[in-house]
């Protein structure tokens, strides 16, 4: 069961939400293990509360003003840049994207007919065909993103199916470079951030430029619940994942958001039919709007984000409630920053919230047992391993085989990953880091590899201590 925070909602008011939001952070925060969070509450375009808990990778305390990764929560930014221009008649969302692009001829003549609202609402037909198809480490720029991208076959028609792909942000990046003849960080920077008040916030082109950021350290992951720093592998991320951000700033770009377009000031930003637009799922299926997606049965719409050190997520409800959460801590078994956001809403709300269970502790507490169980039922194997061959020395070689066959399965599942990678390596060129990186700690925790390469030393050793004394007993 989770705990409570303000347990009676009649006790609550909103001069109290900044201590409640304090307490509840640092609760997450500890409960999960994680080095550091900020976030920022915002109702009617009035700020509520922004704050930080934890630390850096560099020690620095997290504050409402560190900057932060925000990974894919950045595609709503791209969106927002594309419709301003649309505002001034410079782009039309149901043109052909290649009617703006002189560069992009593509091999399949059915990406001739993608507009721009595929490319936001992902409908583009455009996919990823491979683990990391096409290697995003490789590109410099989103120019030659869309070369490659032209030279990919769809995989569906146009506005078929929703289908979540960087690559239609990465065009979306490099339209509006096309359209405006400006960087696409310098434009995003001009229209977005400096009309907002977001002063402490940037655009970067690849993850290796996040280095380069006044403030930002790495990330982190978390090995059996410690937070370890990490750097991020080699990938292009220009309209894809590329805002780094603050708490504070991040208040100020939900401030039109909750506010019908107008800044946390008050003045006019975006016209409230361009915010209800990118509010409203244009998506087949209805599962996805321009850079938001909406959370089925809740009347609001989010976006999540994760780098390999850092995860973000940001929400708008219906009534004006809007709610942004960046953490330096990856948790690859668990999305933690998506239920404190949901718990800062209800206590926005006046209600109570409750922490949810700690998730990657619990994980990471299950492979540890794995583990040091296989090592223990690994050195009895061993030990009893001249007993078991003079057990079974009469029996015959292959039924021999057949038990310790099942033995590989550890050491099958290694190289299968391995295979997989260097297949990656060889067909896309991509860089070795980036393929160890994305698998180990971000599509499972460190702490099953940890327990997958024990059981699989062992039980190759158990394979041959047993073949060995196997090959005594019957030779003698």
């Amino acid at each position: 069961m989770g705990t409570a925070v303000a347990p009676a909602a009649a006790a609550n008011s909103p001069e109290d939400l900044p201590e409640r939001v304090d307490t509840f952070v640092a609760d997450h925060v500890d409960r999960q293990n994680l080095a550091g969070v900020s976030v920022a509450v915002i109702r009617d375009g009035e700020v509520l509360h922004t704050m930080g808990h934890g630390h850096d990778s560099d020690g620095n305390t997290v504050t409402a003003d560190t900057p932060m990764a925000v990974a894919s929560v950045s595609k709503s930014f791209t969106a927002m840049a594309v419709m301003r221009l649309v505002e001034d008649g410079q782009i039309d969302l149901e043109t052909p994207v290649a009617h703006y692009l002189d560069d992009f001829t593509p091999v399949d003549p059915r990406a001739e007919e993608i507009t721009v609202r595929q490319l936001l609402d992902q409908t583009s037909g455009m996919a990823s065909q491979g683990l990391v198809s096409p290697d995003r480490g490789r590109f410099e720029n989103t120019e030659e993103a869309v070369d490659v991208l032209a030279g990919m076959e769809l995989t569906d028609d146009p506005g078929a199916r929703h289908q979540y792909f960087n690559g239609n942000y990465w065009m979306a990046a490099h339209l509006v470079e096309e359209v405006t003849g400006e960087p696409f960080g310098s434009h995003l920077e001009r229209a977005v951030f400096e009309p907002l008040g977001m002063h402490h916030s940037t655009s970067v082109t690849r993850s290796q430029d996040l280095n380069d950021v006044d403030g930002l350290a790495d990330g982190h992951i978390n090995v059996y619940g410690i937070p370890v720093s990490r750097e991020e592998p080699a990938s292009l991320i220009a309209g894809a994942g590329n805002v780094v951000t603050t708490a504070e700033d991040m208040a100020h770009w939900l401030a039109p958001y909750t506010d019908e377009g107008r800044t946390i000031e008050g003045e006019p930003y975006a016209e409230a039919a361009t915010v209800e637009e990118l509010l409203s799922p244009s998506a087949p299926e209805g599962r996805y709007s321009l850079g938001w997606r909406e959370v089925a049965g809740e009347n609001r719409m989010a976006h999540s984000g994760t780098h390999t050190g850092h995860l973000a997520y940001q929400t708008v409800t219906e009534d004006g409630l809007g709610v942004a959460v960046m953490s330096n801590s990856l948790t690859a078994s668990y999305d933690t920053v998506q239920p404190l956001a949901v718990g800062l809403l209800d206590l926005a709300e006046g209600e109570s919230a409750e922490q949810p269970l700690p998730v990657p502790r619990l994980i990471d507490y299950g492979f540890l047992v794995l583990t040091l169980l296989s090592v223990a039922l690994g050195i009895r194997r061993l030990m009893r391993a001249q007993a078991w061959a003079e057990r079974l020395s009469d029996r015959p070689v292959r039924w021999l085989v057949l038990r310790l066959v099942p033995r590989l399965l550890p050491l099958a599942l290694i190289l299968g990953y391995a295979v997989a990678g260097i297949a990656t390596i060889i067909g896309v060129g991509a860089d070795p880091g980036f393929v160890l990186t994305l698998g180990v700690g971000t599509y499972w925790p460190p702490s099953f590899t940890v327990w997958v390469c024990v059981a699989a030393l062992l039980n190759l050793a158990t394979i041959v201590v047993r073949a060995r004394y196997s090959w005594r007993a019957r030779s003698g």
